[in-house]
């Protein structure tokens, strides 16, 4: 029997996938072998001129806490606690705010942000520059911060050698090209901790974007159902991501369209380590196997997927489902091509991200089982709710035994694992 008490996770070297997570010893289904705290966190939110003014008690849109993202109260009068220096960035507690101040809003970060507020120059550009910029910003601050840290930002993947090639290389050197003058004129000298008294090189900023590109994980939106209530009703999904964050042990998951192990976070939890993301495995896997996470939801046709793994991340899927998806007629592989994603939000490995398709895919995996073996993850692992998405992991087990229920990683949803998977409306995957 193997010793539950030891590491889940073992790092490794695959061929042909480099630097990989294998399980180090039999993993059962909802067992966590991961939770990773972030090094930095940043706003993925764009500038604006004025400070956002409170949102009505009847708004449906929340404004986060500058420090841990999570929402922030709106009763009146709110209790957000503002930042004494700049009045515009609000924190959800005198402790969130302490803390931030010695992290991630210190009084550098906090004068940098605040002028390249005031810079006209990222007027009319898009959101991503926005969100580029605040990464720079948050970057430069933990090498003051926390060199190791700093250092350990630097040791992830990234790919700013690969030019116009697939992975967003060209893209990435236009970026540090544009933000390189930009910044110089805004931020403040670098803080007296900071290794880079000179400030930072195109060639820096360049390392660090594509190090972002390749390894930032979203923080999405709360999740809302438009019956109005929390249950199993069909999921608003127009969603975005709340903020970014770098988590240097979770950047080592490598891709599957079939994944093994899912990620969840509970942002607007009231416990400490709310940025935390936790990965927990989807069912029973051996001793030795890779441990995969899926970049985007399951439910992604052929197409997408491959297209967003080039543009992203530089590489084509070569995994199990993609070998018998990639045999499929145009037709099939092209239907219900318009839930392509358009939002230009596809930043790092965004698992719940708001790309969403509808059951088709499932639906043909059902009338074609014998092409098609990977059907049984579609009914038991997928989320039924309309419009979600999510993937479906058993609960920890306790006391060593395994939970009979089922979490969704994207609406909270739970459900027996026994249940079948009914879905709504027009996106039946019934057995």
């Amino acid at each position: 029997m193997a010793d539950e008490a030891a590491p889940p996770l073992s790092l490794a070297e695959i061929g042909g996938r480099g630097r990989a997570l294998v399980a180090a010893r039999p993993l059962r289904g909802g067992e966590i072998v991961l939770r990773d705290s972030p090094i930095l966190l940043y706003s993925a939110l764009p500038f604006t001129k004025q400070p956002p003014p409170p949102p009505p008690p009847s708004s449906s849109t929340p404004r986060y806490c500058d420090g841990c993202f999570k929402i922030l109260p709106q009763p009146s009068p709110p209790r957000a606690v503002p930042c004494p220096s700049c009045g515009r960035h609000a924190f959800c507690g005198p402790g969130c705010l302490s803390a931030a101040a010695a992290t991630s809003h210190t009084p550098w970060a906090c004068l940098a942000l605040s002028r390249l507020l005031a810079c006209p120059l990222l007027d009319g550009q898009p959101l991503e520059r926005h969100v580029q910029a605040r990464f720079l910003i948050a970057a430069f601050n933990l090498a003051a911060v926390s060199p190791s840290d700093f250092q350990l930002l630097l040791s992830l993947q990234g790919r700013e050698a690969q030019g116009g090639s697939g992975g967003g290389g060209g893209d990435t050197v236009a970026a540090a090209l544009f933000l390189h003058p930009l910044l110089a004129s805004v931020c403040p000298p670098p803080p007296p901790a900071s290794p880079f008294a000179g400030g930072f090189s195109v060639e820096m900023i360049v390392a660090l974007l594509s190090r972002d590109k390749l390894n930032a994980f979203g923080l999405m939106e709360p999740v809302s159902s438009r019956d109005g209530g929390g249950g199993g009703g069909e999921v608003d999904g127009d969603r975005s991501v709340r903020a970014y964050g770098i988590y240097p042990r979770a950047s080592f998951f490598n891709h599957d369209c079939l994944p093994n192990a899912c990620r969840f976070d509970y942002v607007d939890s009231a416990s400490d380590g709310n940025a935390d993301i936790i990965v927990r495995m989807i069912h029973d896997v051996p001793q030795g196997r890779e441990i995969c996470l899926s970049y985007f939801p399951v439910n992604l046709n052929y197409a997408s997927r491959q297209r967003r793994l080039m543009e992203d991340y530089g590489f084509v899927c070569d995994c199990d489902r993609c070998k018998v998806e990639a045999n499929w007629s145009d037709e099939e592989n092209e239907h219900n091509e318009s839930g392509e994603d358009d939002d230009g939000d596809g930043e790092g490995m965004d698992e719940d991200a708001d790309e969403q398709m509808s059951g088709s895919e499932a639906g043909i995996a059902e009338e074609k089982e014998t092409d098609f073996p990977h059907a049984y993850f579609f009914i038991r692992y997928m989320c039924n709710r309309k419009n979600c998405g999510g993937t479906m992991a058993p609960l920890p087990p306790s006391n060593g035994a395994p939970s009979d229920v089922m979490e969704c990683n994207v609406c909270g949803q739970l459900r027996n694992a026994d249940e079948e998977a009914e879905a709504d409306g027009e996106e039946d995957m019934d057995e």
